[in-house]
């Protein structure tokens, strides 16, 4: 980081836009996997005269997850991390002790 742009050198700022796009390559490695959140872009149709869009991920999950008439999202998975999960997973790990 940088916490002024006094103290700003072409190698922090190097260093700072290849971690960006490693991150964006990082995202475009995962989304490719994905089945249905694989792609912002739609190149729109050829024959109605529709030009291509950009539709951002955040948008594509928010109206899935909110509309009613389709069916759970492939793409998504609620993992639950709350209280509930760590007290199971810690008398679990409890109950496993073996007794001498």
């Amino acid at each position: 980081g940088c916490d002024s742009s006094l103290n700003l050198t072409s190698q922090k700022a190097t260093d700072a836009v290849d971690g960006i796009f490693r991150s964006l390559r990082d995202i475009a490695r995962v989304r490719m996997h994905m089945k249905q959140f694989n792609s912002v872009h739609n190149p729109g149709s050829n024959t109605h005269q529709a030009s291509a869009s950009y539709k951002p991920l955040l948008k594509q999950v928010v109206e899935e997850i909110c509309n009613p008439d389709r069916p759970d999202p492939v793409d998504i998975e609620h993992i639950s991390s709350g209280l509930t999960d760590l007290l199971k997973t810690g008398f679990s790990m409890f109950m496993k002790v073996n007794q001498p």
